[in-house]
Parts: structure tokens; C-alpha cells; sequence
């Protein structure tokens, strides 16, 4: 509890008025640092190098708690942030990238609960990425601090990397998405590469080691894929081609 009473001490000493802007009824920030360790300690996951947790963490709000937060937005992010990465390090976790903490607003839900997404992306020189397998929602029309991630344990094991170079898909910001032998493009957070973009259907495309290369497959997207500008069903990639999904450009790389 250390980790969370700290939270709430830097959170006021950051933000001028912390407690008058802090109403008694709806979300209240210490839920937040609550739910990205409970997320983290259910989406772990366990590779040749250690325990993986979600390094980017999404928080869809009702408007009415998002806009009670957005004056002090940035104070509250960097202090989850902070629970996040200290959390981490008192528990022999690791962490891929750099700890990321989006808050949006969302009309699907109500005042005082959330929705939590959160995935495991790679830092650019990184050389394995997950996700995470699944959203954690605060039950609709519960109270404040109802929000908890699935305490199923959900736990996988990473290959043992070999030592051939990856293949990745590198985004237009840089990210690169590391590719082990099939992996699924989407806007699912189980797909192995996540893509957030509403032109990317949930379950887009499927790259796939073929033989000593690489093909991609429309998965009967509604915005389909294209490789180097051509509409593709299915399609063979050589290093550096261009794809598109929807409206999202990527770029293959077959490594080395």
C-alpha cells in the first residue's frame, strides 16, 4: 500500500487544489493506480528473459470523470506512470518500453466506472513484444473504484528467441512490431501486433513465416490490405514492402 499512499501524497503535491477537484462521488485517481497494478499482476507475461507486464495502459472514462481529471491530466498520468514502473521494480517485473498512460473519454460509460486496456509494446530496439490479452471493465453502473482487472492469472510463455534475425513491422510513429512465426493483425488487444486505428478491423490480416519468407492474408477486413499500392487477398512480402490496412501504413521488415 506504500506504492498507492505515495500516489496520492506526489498527486496533491503536484496539483494545486488536488482534493477540491477530487469530488466525493465518481472515479477517483487512487482507483486508477489500483487497477494498472491489478492489470499488471493478471497480464504478466513469462518469456526466457524475465516477467513481461504492460508497459501502455488505455482508460476509456465517462465524460463526466474525464473532464473532472483533464485539468490535471498530465500530473495524473505521470504519477500512474510512476506506480506502474515502481510496482514493477518491487516485484521483479519488466517493463519492454517506455510507460505509457492514455485517458479517453468514452460514451459507454457511466460515471465511475472504466474500461482498462493495456498491452505490452516494445520499446524501437526492442526484440520481443506481447500483448495483453484482454480489456478490464468496471461493472456498468457500479460505484466508484469498482473497476479490477480479470483476476484469472492469465500467464503465457514466450518462445526461446532464435538466433535468426526477426522479421517486424515498423508504424509510421516508429514502433516496431516484432513477428514470430504467425501473427494477427487487429484492433483486438489479443492480436499480436494491436493496432489502434477505426480504419483496422478487429481482426484485419494474418502475417505468416512461409517457408524461408514471409506472406500476409486479408482476414475479410472491411478496409482490406494492399502491398506496395495493389489490393491483396494474399501476398507474398519481401523486405521493405509497403502495407497498407485501412488506413494505416506499415512498413515489413524482413531482418538482418
Amino acid at each position: 500500500m506504500g506504492i498507492l499512499r505515495d500516489f496520492e501524497k506526489r498527486l496533491e503535491g503536484a496539483v494545486e487544489g488536488f482534493f477540491a477537484r477530487v469530488f466525493r462521488s465518481g472515479l477517483q485517481p487512487v482507483e486508477l493506480a489500483k487497477a494498472v497494478q491489478r492489470y499488471a499482476q493478471s497480464y504478466q507475461q513469462v518469456g526466457v528473459d524475465g516477467v513481461f507486464v504492460p508497459n501502455v495502459y488505455r482508460f476509456e472514462l465517462a465524460a463526466e470523470d474525464h473532464n473532472r481529471f483533464e485539468g490535471f491530466a498530465d500530473s495524473l498520468k505521470a504519477e500512474l506512470s510512476s506506480v506502474v514502473k515502481r510496482t514493477a521494480k518491487d516485484r521483479g517485473w519488466r517493463l519492454q518500453g517506455p510507460v505509457r498512460i492514455e485517458l479517453r473519454p468514452s460514451d459507454s460509460q457511466t460515471v465511475g466506472t472504466y474500461e482498462l486496456r493495456a498491452k505490452i509494446e516494445a520499446a524501437v530496439d526492442a526484440q520481443h513484444e506481447a500483448p495483453a490479452p484482454a480489456a478490464a471493465r468496471a461493472p456498468a453502473g457500479a460505484a466508484a473504484g469498482a473497476g479490477q482487472a480479470d483476476e484469472g492469472g492469465h500467464t503465457s510463455v514466450l518462445p526461446r528467441p532464435s538466433s535468426a534475425p526477426s522479421a517486424q513491422l515498423v508504424d509510421r510513429n516508429g514502433r516496431h512490431h516484432p513477428l514470430r512465426g504467425t501473427a494477427t493483425i487487429g484492433r483486438l488487444p489479443e492480436c499480436e501486433v494491436t493496432l489502434d486505428d477505426a480504419s483496422v478491423s478487429r481482426r484485419h490480416a494474418r502475417v505468416e513465416r512461409d517457408g524461408d519468407g514471409w506472406s500476409i492474408t486479408d482476414l475479410g477486413s472491411t478496409n482490406g490490405v494492399k502491398v506496395n499500392g495493389e489490393s491483396v487477398r494474399s501476398a507474398t512480402l519481401r523486405d521493405g514492402d509497403r502495407l497498407q490496412l485501412g488506413s494505416l501504413a506499415l512498413t515489413f521488415s524482413a531482418g538482418g
